[in-house]
């Protein structure tokens, strides 16, 4: 991560170089996270493009022979049958040291209608679906049982409890500069309701969240998991003051690290706005550390913002292999490449932080297999630990 003291010398691309070294791990854990960038991204078109009836699949799960009750009662979100989940229905496999699990007071709430007068926005659906893919999450659970005392946690398993109500509240994603309206969901006639009026928008508000940890606290071994996806994060009281409880896991884009807890809470990736699609074998030649067509060393191509960061950044292009041009430029100079093509041919992409702590760039650059250069302070980055 960069700070504001890097200056603009040969000596910080230099200091890339001597990064470059480490490119072998870094492209390991590149190519393991593009897995989850192409997953969540494209859970809405996937799922359009399958016809799944998903009242059948979410009605039961099913592997082989084995029919097994689910509780996914939201009609919009799909069970995918072909997720592995063998320890459901065999007694002889250890069940898994850690579950995820879904509340039903809002989105998924037995009440079907009243769960579609609950409004979402694009980006949870797609966090939402995220979740329900896991290969950890147990369809099985029915959270109002625990609640009513029917149904208890195994004390031996660690649970993440998500919360299936509003509090993402991303207005950019996957419509940037459109708003709330253009980026809710409103598959299968969803209310929608603008996120400011929304009664979790200020955390302090959101009764579903304090009800639902006066249970999660009777669990030692749950956590509760919450998404913030607002450009300026929770604020200063959040942790202090709205939220102290030591199992609630906040998840959040653009976080402050002043503004959080380092040790219960994570950043999120944001979304991909012009996400690269790479082909079976690019994607085989980067979980195999294989990818050697990379002539540029940095690049970034885009609108040159206000400031000394941004100022920095573009006075360190060298024309050869660290890039830094606005888009008329590039689409000038580099008339025979596409913005895709050049960060596919790039090992490094850079990140600098735009209106908020984050850019979306970020998770742009790692559709493409390249390792983003972050340029902002104090953000809570995506998977810090």
């Amino acid at each position: 991560m960069l700070d504001s003291g890097v200056g603009p010398s040969r000596k910080s691309v230099k200091r890339w170089r001597i990064v470059a070294a480490g490119l072998f791990v870094a492209c390991l854990l590149t190519g393991s996270y593009l897995n989850t960038v192409s997953s969540i991204s494209y859970a809405i078109t996937d799922q359009r493009k399958a016809n799944l009836n998903l009242e059948q699949y979410n009605g039961e799960y099913r592997t082989g022979s084995k029919h097994i009750s689910s509780f996914i009662n939201d009609p919009t979100i799909r069970l995918d049958p072909n997720v592995s989940r063998p320890w459901m229905y065999d007694p002889a496999l250890p069940q898994p040291t850690y579950k995820l699990i879904l509340t039903d007071i809002g989105w998924n709430q037995v009440n079907v209608t009243k769960g579609l007068l609950s409004s979402r926005s694009l980006r949870s659906r797609e966090l939402l679906q995220g979740t329900v893919d896991h290969p950890n999450f147990d369809p099985s659970v029915r959270w109002s049982q625990i609640v009513d005392g029917t149904l208890s946690l195994d004390k031996r398993t660690q649970y993440y409890v998500f919360l299936d109500v509003e509090t993402c509240f991303e207005s950019n994603y996957p419509f940037y500069g459109k708003g709330f309206l253009a980026n809710s969901d409103v598959e299968g006639g969803r209310l929608f309701t603008p996120g400011y009026s929304h009664i979790c928008y200020d955390t302090k508000n959101c009764h579903y969240l304090f009800t639902a940890l006066r249970t999660i606290h009777k669990y030692p071994n749950a956590i509760m998991v919450i998404y913030n996806c607002r450009g300026l994060g929770p604020g200063p009281a959040f942790r202090k003051q709205q939220a102290t409880s030591k199992q609630l896991s906040l998840v959040a884009e653009s976080a402050p690290g002043a503004h959080v807890n380092l040790v219960l809470d994570q950043g999120l990736a944001p979304g991909a706005l012009n996400v690269v699609r790479l082909r079976p074998d690019e994607m085989d030649a980067i979980n195999s550390c294989n990818d050697t067509d990379r002539p540029f060393l940095v690049t970034f191509v885009g609108t040159p913002r206000p400031g000394p960061r941004q100022a920095m950044l573009f006075n360190m292009s060298n024309d050869r292999d660290v890039i830094y041009l606005s888009t008329r430029a590039f689409q000038d100079k580099y008339f025979f490449l596409t913005f895709h093509e050049m960060l596919k041919k790039s090992t490094f992409g850079a990140s600098p932080k735009g209106d908020n702590l984050y850019s979306y760039r970020f998770t742009e650059v790692l559709s493409a297999g390249a390792i983003p250069v972050v340029n902002s302070d104090d953000w809570l980055l995506p998977f810090h630990k």
